[in-house]
Protein backbone atom coordinates (compact mmCIF):
# COMPACT_ATOMS: atom_id res chain seq x y z
CA UNK A 1 0.00 0.00 0.00
CA UNK A 2 1.47 3.27 -1.11
CA UNK A 3 2.11 5.76 1.63
CA UNK A 4 -0.50 8.45 0.55
CA UNK A 5 -3.54 5.32 1.04
CA UNK A 6 -1.67 4.89 4.46
CA UNK A 7 -2.60 8.17 5.35
CA UNK A 8 -6.01 8.03 3.56
CA UNK A 9 -7.34 5.30 6.15
CA UNK A 10 -6.14 7.59 9.61
CA UNK A 11 -9.15 9.88 11.20
CA UNK A 12 -10.22 13.41 10.25
CA UNK A 13 -9.23 14.10 13.68
CA UNK A 14 -5.58 13.02 13.37
CA UNK A 15 -5.51 14.71 9.47
CA UNK A 16 -6.52 17.98 11.87
CA UNK A 17 -3.99 17.56 14.38
CA UNK A 18 -1.16 16.86 11.99
CA UNK A 19 -2.27 19.67 10.09
CA UNK A 20 -1.75 21.68 12.92
CA UNK A 21 1.01 21.08 13.45
CA UNK A 22 2.74 22.31 10.35
CA UNK A 23 2.37 26.12 12.13
CA UNK A 24 4.85 26.21 15.00
CA UNK A 25 7.69 25.11 12.97
CA UNK A 26 6.55 27.68 9.99
CA UNK A 27 6.49 30.27 13.27
CA UNK A 28 9.65 28.82 14.10
CA UNK A 29 11.44 28.57 10.58
CA UNK A 30 11.05 32.37 10.36
CA UNK A 31 11.79 33.38 14.11
CA UNK A 32 15.10 31.76 14.49
CA UNK A 33 16.57 34.12 12.03
CA UNK A 34 16.12 36.97 14.51
CA UNK A 35 18.71 34.96 16.78
CA UNK A 36 21.96 36.31 17.16
CA UNK A 37 23.72 32.96 14.63
CA UNK A 38 25.58 32.61 11.70
CA UNK A 39 24.47 33.03 8.33
CA UNK A 40 24.67 29.70 7.65
CA UNK A 41 23.10 27.99 11.01
CA UNK A 42 20.44 29.90 10.32
CA UNK A 43 19.96 28.86 6.62
CA UNK A 44 19.95 25.05 7.80
CA UNK A 45 17.76 25.41 10.77
CA UNK A 46 15.43 27.41 8.57
CA UNK A 47 15.80 24.67 5.89
CA UNK A 48 14.88 21.50 8.75
CA UNK A 49 11.77 23.57 10.30
CA UNK A 50 10.46 24.62 6.69
CA UNK A 51 11.00 20.90 5.61
CA UNK A 52 9.15 19.87 8.71
CA UNK A 53 6.13 22.26 8.64
CA UNK A 54 5.60 21.19 4.97
CA UNK A 55 5.66 17.63 5.71
CA UNK A 56 3.07 18.13 8.61
CA UNK A 57 1.14 20.27 6.06
CA UNK A 58 1.03 18.10 3.60
CA UNK A 59 0.89 14.70 5.50
CA UNK A 60 -2.56 16.20 7.18
CA UNK A 61 -3.60 17.30 3.87
CA UNK A 62 -3.56 13.96 2.61
CA UNK A 63 -5.34 12.40 5.42
CA UNK A 64 -8.26 14.74 5.43
CA UNK A 65 -8.72 14.19 1.26
CA UNK A 66 -9.92 17.43 -0.49
CA UNK A 67 -13.10 17.73 0.96
CA UNK A 68 -11.80 17.59 4.84
CA UNK A 69 -9.16 20.32 3.91
CA UNK A 70 -12.41 22.93 2.86
CA UNK A 71 -13.87 21.36 5.86
CA UNK A 72 -11.46 22.70 8.28
CA UNK A 73 -10.79 26.10 6.09
CA UNK A 74 -14.69 26.43 6.06
CA UNK A 75 -13.92 26.39 10.27
CA UNK A 76 -11.62 29.13 10.59
CA UNK A 77 -13.36 31.15 8.49
CA UNK A 78 -16.38 30.94 10.24
CA UNK A 79 -14.20 31.53 13.80
CA UNK A 80 -13.22 34.41 11.60
CA UNK A 81 -16.52 35.68 11.23
CA UNK A 82 -17.84 35.09 14.22
CA UNK A 83 -17.25 37.94 16.89
CA UNK A 84 -20.07 40.63 17.06
CA UNK A 85 -20.03 40.81 12.97
CA UNK A 86 -23.54 40.53 10.86
CA UNK A 87 -22.33 36.88 9.94
CA UNK A 88 -22.34 35.85 13.30
CA UNK A 89 -25.67 37.43 14.12
CA UNK A 90 -27.69 35.90 11.07
CA UNK A 91 -26.63 32.27 12.20
CA UNK A 92 -28.05 33.24 15.68
CA UNK A 93 -31.11 34.55 14.02
CA UNK A 94 -31.78 31.22 11.59
CA UNK A 95 -34.00 29.15 13.31
CA UNK A 96 -33.43 25.59 13.47
CA UNK A 97 -35.08 23.44 11.37
CA UNK A 98 -37.21 20.38 12.58
CA UNK A 99 -36.07 17.53 11.20
CA UNK A 100 -37.53 15.48 9.96
CA UNK A 101 -40.75 17.85 9.42
CA UNK A 102 -43.27 15.54 10.38
CA UNK A 103 -45.46 17.82 12.23
CA UNK A 104 -46.51 20.45 8.79
CA UNK A 105 -49.25 18.35 7.58
CA UNK A 106 -51.45 17.10 10.65
CA UNK A 107 -52.88 14.51 8.07
CA UNK A 108 -49.54 12.67 7.94
CA UNK A 109 -49.49 11.02 11.84
CA UNK A 110 -53.36 10.62 12.01
CA UNK A 111 -53.95 6.99 12.87
CA UNK A 112 -50.19 6.40 13.67
CA UNK A 113 -48.92 4.40 16.72
CA UNK A 114 -45.58 3.88 15.66
CA UNK A 115 -42.50 5.72 13.71
CA UNK A 116 -39.86 3.35 12.26
CA UNK A 117 -36.69 5.83 11.13
CA UNK A 118 -34.39 5.36 9.29
CA UNK A 119 -30.95 6.37 11.19
CA UNK A 120 -27.94 7.43 8.10
CA UNK A 121 -29.74 10.30 6.47
CA UNK A 122 -32.30 10.41 8.37
CA UNK A 123 -32.24 11.27 11.89
CA UNK A 124 -27.86 10.91 11.69
CA UNK A 125 -25.81 13.36 9.67
CA UNK A 126 -23.37 10.53 8.54
CA UNK A 127 -22.96 10.89 4.75
CA UNK A 128 -19.08 12.48 5.20
CA UNK A 129 -18.25 9.94 7.42
CA UNK A 130 -19.34 6.84 5.52
CA UNK A 131 -18.09 7.92 2.41
CA UNK A 132 -14.97 8.96 3.31
CA UNK A 133 -14.24 5.09 4.81
CA UNK A 134 -15.92 4.07 1.33
CA UNK A 135 -13.15 6.13 -0.90
CA UNK A 136 -10.21 4.71 1.59
CA UNK A 137 -11.90 1.31 1.20
CA UNK A 138 -11.65 1.48 -2.15
CA UNK A 139 -8.13 3.63 -2.37
CA UNK A 140 -6.88 0.53 0.17
CA UNK A 141 -7.82 -3.02 -2.11
CA UNK A 142 -6.83 -1.09 -5.35
CA UNK A 143 -10.46 -1.30 -6.50
CA UNK A 144 -11.78 1.14 -9.49
CA UNK A 145 -12.53 4.49 -8.52
CA UNK A 146 -15.46 6.12 -7.73
CA UNK A 147 -16.97 9.27 -6.86
CA UNK A 148 -18.44 10.37 -3.29
CA UNK A 149 -21.39 11.10 -5.05
CA UNK A 150 -21.63 7.35 -6.44
CA UNK A 151 -20.82 6.09 -2.44
CA UNK A 152 -23.52 8.29 -1.12
CA UNK A 153 -26.07 6.83 -3.48
CA UNK A 154 -25.34 3.34 -1.98
CA UNK A 155 -26.50 4.61 1.54
CA UNK A 156 -29.13 2.69 3.07
CA UNK A 157 -27.74 -0.89 1.51
CA UNK A 158 -26.38 -3.53 3.59
CA UNK A 159 -22.45 -3.02 3.35
CA UNK A 160 -21.60 -5.95 0.90
CA UNK A 161 -24.22 -4.72 -1.78
CA UNK A 162 -22.50 -0.90 -1.07
CA UNK A 163 -19.59 -2.06 -2.89
CA UNK A 164 -21.02 -4.94 -5.23
CA UNK A 165 -23.47 -2.54 -6.62
CA UNK A 166 -20.46 0.19 -7.82
CA UNK A 167 -17.90 -2.54 -8.66
CA UNK A 168 -18.82 -5.99 -10.65
CA UNK A 169 -16.98 -8.34 -8.14
CA UNK A 170 -17.78 -11.72 -6.31
CA UNK A 171 -18.91 -12.36 -2.87
CA UNK A 172 -15.48 -13.14 -1.29
CA UNK A 173 -14.44 -9.76 -2.64
CA UNK A 174 -17.46 -7.95 -1.03
CA UNK A 175 -16.44 -9.58 1.91
CA UNK A 176 -12.63 -8.16 1.77
CA UNK A 177 -14.93 -4.84 1.38
CA UNK A 178 -16.94 -5.23 3.93
CA UNK A 179 -14.30 -6.32 6.45
CA UNK A 180 -11.86 -3.42 5.37
CA UNK A 181 -14.28 -0.99 5.56
CA UNK A 182 -15.40 -2.14 9.34
CA UNK A 183 -11.59 -1.98 10.05
CA UNK A 184 -11.03 2.25 8.72
CA UNK A 185 -14.46 3.10 9.92
CA UNK A 186 -13.62 2.34 13.83
CA UNK A 187 -10.49 4.45 13.20
CA UNK A 188 -12.45 6.97 11.61
CA UNK A 189 -15.72 6.85 13.78
CA UNK A 190 -14.50 9.45 16.25
CA UNK A 191 -16.94 11.30 18.95
CA UNK A 192 -18.29 14.13 17.12
CA UNK A 193 -17.74 12.43 13.39
CA UNK A 194 -21.54 11.80 13.37
CA UNK A 195 -24.24 14.33 14.70
CA UNK A 196 -27.67 14.43 14.69
CA UNK A 197 -29.46 16.66 12.35
CA UNK A 198 -30.86 19.99 13.70
CA UNK A 199 -34.41 19.79 15.01
CA UNK A 200 -34.59 15.97 15.29
CA UNK A 201 -34.41 15.65 19.25
CA UNK A 202 -37.35 18.52 19.24
CA UNK A 203 -39.50 16.32 16.35
CA UNK A 204 -38.33 13.33 18.56
CA UNK A 205 -40.07 14.86 21.75
CA UNK A 206 -43.16 16.14 19.87
CA UNK A 207 -43.58 12.07 18.85
CA UNK A 208 -43.39 11.17 22.46
CA UNK A 209 -45.42 13.91 23.71
CA UNK A 210 -48.07 12.34 21.46
CA UNK A 211 -47.94 8.80 22.83
CA UNK A 212 -46.57 8.01 19.42
CA UNK A 213 -43.70 4.65 19.54
CA UNK A 214 -40.06 5.64 17.95
CA UNK A 215 -37.54 3.00 16.82
CA UNK A 216 -35.06 2.53 14.10
CA UNK A 217 -34.16 0.20 11.58
CA UNK A 218 -30.80 0.72 9.81
CA UNK A 219 -28.24 -0.89 7.71
CA UNK A 220 -25.43 -0.15 9.66
CA UNK A 221 -24.69 -3.28 12.66
CA UNK A 222 -26.81 -3.25 15.95
CA UNK A 223 -23.95 -2.35 18.12
CA UNK A 224 -22.88 0.39 15.66
CA UNK A 225 -26.41 1.77 15.66
CA UNK A 226 -27.14 1.74 19.77
CA UNK A 227 -23.37 3.27 20.02
CA UNK A 228 -24.64 5.96 17.89
CA UNK A 229 -28.13 6.46 19.31
CA UNK A 230 -26.71 6.32 22.89
CA UNK A 231 -23.72 9.05 21.59
CA UNK A 232 -26.02 11.39 20.13
CA UNK A 233 -28.62 11.54 23.31
CA UNK A 234 -31.48 9.74 21.43
CA UNK A 235 -32.04 6.92 23.66
CA UNK A 236 -35.00 8.62 25.96
CA UNK A 237 -37.03 8.48 22.82
CA UNK A 238 -35.46 5.30 20.79
CA UNK A 239 -36.75 2.55 22.19
CA UNK A 240 -36.35 -0.47 19.88
CA UNK A 241 -33.35 -1.07 17.36
CA UNK A 242 -33.06 -2.71 14.37
CA UNK A 243 -29.16 -3.50 12.48
CA UNK A 244 -28.62 -5.02 9.48
CA UNK A 245 -27.30 -7.94 11.96
CA UNK A 246 -31.02 -8.40 13.38
CA UNK A 247 -32.58 -9.74 10.22
CA UNK A 248 -31.83 -12.92 7.97
CA UNK A 249 -32.77 -10.33 4.89
CA UNK A 250 -31.81 -6.53 5.04
CA UNK A 251 -33.92 -3.48 3.52
CA UNK A 252 -35.24 -3.33 1.12
CA UNK A 253 -36.90 -6.65 2.42
CA UNK A 254 -39.54 -5.97 4.65
CA UNK A 255 -37.88 -8.20 7.65
CA UNK A 256 -36.77 -5.38 9.41
CA UNK A 257 -40.48 -3.41 9.85
CA UNK A 258 -42.04 -6.87 10.35
CA UNK A 259 -39.87 -7.45 13.15
CA UNK A 260 -40.35 -4.29 14.77
CA UNK A 261 -44.47 -4.20 13.75
CA UNK A 262 -44.13 -7.44 16.20
CA UNK A 263 -42.37 -6.20 18.85
CA UNK A 264 -44.51 -3.28 19.19
CA UNK A 265 -47.93 -5.40 18.44
CA UNK A 266 -48.71 -2.63 15.86
CA UNK A 267 -50.73 -3.04 12.67
CA UNK A 268 -48.71 -2.42 9.04
CA UNK A 269 -51.36 0.31 9.02
CA UNK A 270 -50.48 2.22 12.09
CA UNK A 271 -46.74 2.33 11.55
CA UNK A 272 -45.01 5.16 9.28
CA UNK A 273 -41.54 4.60 8.04
CA UNK A 274 -39.27 7.56 7.42
CA UNK A 275 -35.84 7.47 5.96
CA UNK A 276 -33.77 9.30 2.91
CA UNK A 277 -33.34 6.60 0.31
CA UNK A 278 -35.35 4.18 -1.80
CA UNK A 279 -34.31 1.59 -0.07
CA UNK A 280 -36.28 2.35 3.08
CA UNK A 281 -39.72 3.70 0.94
CA UNK A 282 -38.92 0.13 -0.59
CA UNK A 283 -39.06 -1.73 3.02
CA UNK A 284 -42.08 0.40 4.26
CA UNK A 285 -44.40 -0.26 1.25
CA UNK A 286 -43.06 -3.89 1.05
CA UNK A 287 -43.93 -4.23 4.88
CA UNK A 288 -47.59 -2.73 3.96
CA UNK A 289 -46.65 0.57 6.05
CA UNK A 290 -47.29 4.43 5.54
CA UNK A 291 -43.83 6.03 4.27
CA UNK A 292 -42.57 9.43 3.91
CA UNK A 293 -39.49 10.43 2.65
CA UNK A 294 -36.64 12.79 3.22
CA UNK A 295 -35.31 15.11 1.12
CA UNK A 296 -31.59 16.34 3.13
CA UNK A 297 -30.16 13.42 2.98
CA UNK A 298 -28.46 11.02 1.09
CA UNK A 299 -31.44 10.27 -1.51
CA UNK A 300 -32.90 12.59 -3.85
CA UNK A 301 -36.62 13.70 -4.30
CA UNK A 302 -36.87 11.99 -7.35
CA UNK A 303 -35.74 8.42 -6.41
CA UNK A 304 -38.13 8.63 -3.68
CA UNK A 305 -40.60 9.79 -5.84
CA UNK A 306 -40.11 7.02 -8.04
CA UNK A 307 -39.93 4.45 -5.01
CA UNK A 308 -44.00 5.18 -4.24
CA UNK A 309 -43.14 7.55 -1.03
CA UNK A 310 -46.51 8.53 0.29
CA UNK A 311 -45.60 12.14 1.30
CA UNK A 312 -42.06 13.66 0.71
CA UNK A 313 -40.95 16.48 3.35
CA UNK A 314 -37.65 18.32 3.98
Amino acid sequence: MSIRKRLQTLSFRTGVIILLMCVPFYVLSFSQMLLPLPVATKGILWAVLFGLAKAFQYSGIAILGVEGYKRVKGWFRRRESAPGGTDAAAVRQTPARCRPDLFSDPSLLEGIRLVIFDFDGTLGDSRRLITDTMLATIGRLGLPRRSREECARTIGLPLKECFSSMIPMDEAQAEQCAATYTEIFNVKNVPGAVTAFPGVEETLGRLSERGIAMSIASSRSHRSLAGLVHDLHLSDYISYLIGADDTAHQKPAADPVVLTLHHFGVRADEALVVGDTEFDILMGRNAGTHTCGVTYGNGSRESLEAAGAERIIC
